[in-house]
């Protein structure tokens, strides 16, 4: 392939696996959540509003290489999950907060549309249960974490302690079911010291999904249920489907070849099912 081009949006700069089409995105706003907490969101492109959440160890940068394949069809919202981007962060952290974090930037662009990846696919799911309004059109969940191991957090709360933020990245990473191929791709990029940024919020978070329970009574927003063709078990497929059930209108939908991170890795058929899906009316 000889050697990967560099992209940067707003500060962050990233290995691209491919060229792709980077045009600029509008600056940051931001929206008080419910606990005053400022939100960052930024807003691109054209058409119906369409929010995308993303997972953790990252931003709302992590849609960078998507973006382009969506963002002629949708007005494309990503936002800065608290604690990380230019998004604030308050004192007691629930994941109720970041539900709440969602509906506020939901109301600010008057998106009927949700995209949520990993822990952020978490999010949108509380937020839509706890919400229980018609606002929502469509929703795309890809691969959320809902069978964390107790081994990983004890690993993980030493790593952290211990100030090894790469070590507990290159675990956390190892028990997404990161590739080793992308795994090296993501390691030697210029992005590598601001994902290391995040990691003191990964343990939070690892312990909300390990407390995670399914939403009580079904909620009916036609939902696609996105899965890497490759993704073995583990935290995203254990109990998947005892979830599943809770959503009446959902369907499921692979993505050939692809793991946990196939929005950054394989953008455009990622988008393209995101995008066919939200488009129906």
């Amino acid at each position: 392939m000889g050697s990967i081009p560099t992209v940067s949006m707003n500060g962050w700069l990233l290995r691209a696996p491919w060229l792709c089409e980077i045009r600029p995105v509008a600056g940051v706003q931001h929206v008080a959540s419910a606990d005053g907490t400022p939100i960052a969101y930024r807003a691109s492109g054209s058409g119906d509003p369409l929010l995308l959440v993303h997972g953790s160890a990252t931003s709302g940068a992590d849609w960078l290489f998507a973006l382009p394949y969506l963002r002629d069809r949708f007005t494309v919202v990503t936002m800065d999950r608290r604690g990380r981007g230019a998004s604030g962060d308050g004192p007691e952290y629930r994941m109720a907060r970041e539900a709440e974090d969602v509906l506020a930037v939901l109301d600010a662009v008057d998106a009927e549309l949700l995209t949520g990846h990993s822990y952020g696919a978490l999010c949108s799911i509380l937020a839509v249960a706890a919400d229980r309004t018609d606002r929502l059109r469509r929703m795309v969940l890809y691969e959320p974490p809902i069978a964390v191991r107790a081994e990983w957090l004890t690993s993980l709360d030493e790593l952290v302690a211990q100030g090894d933020l790469s070590g507990a990245l290159e675990g956390f990473l190892g028990s997404a079911g990161v590739p080793a191929a992308q795994f090296d791709a993501i390691r030697s990029s210029p992005a590598w010291p601001t994902l290391l940024d995040a990691v003191p919020a990964l343990p939070r978070e690892l312990r909300a999904c390990a407390a995670w329970q399914h939403p009580r009574g079904p909620i009916d927003v036609p939902t696609l249920f996105l899965q890497g063709g490759d993704t073995k078990g583990g935290a995203y497929l254990d109990g998947l489907e005892a979830l599943k059930a809770a959503f009446p209108n959902h369907r499921d939908e692979l993505i050939p070849g692809q793991h946990h991170i196939a929005h950054v890795f394989a953008a455009e058929a990622f988008a393209g099912l995101v995008g066919d899906f939200c488009a129906v009316r």
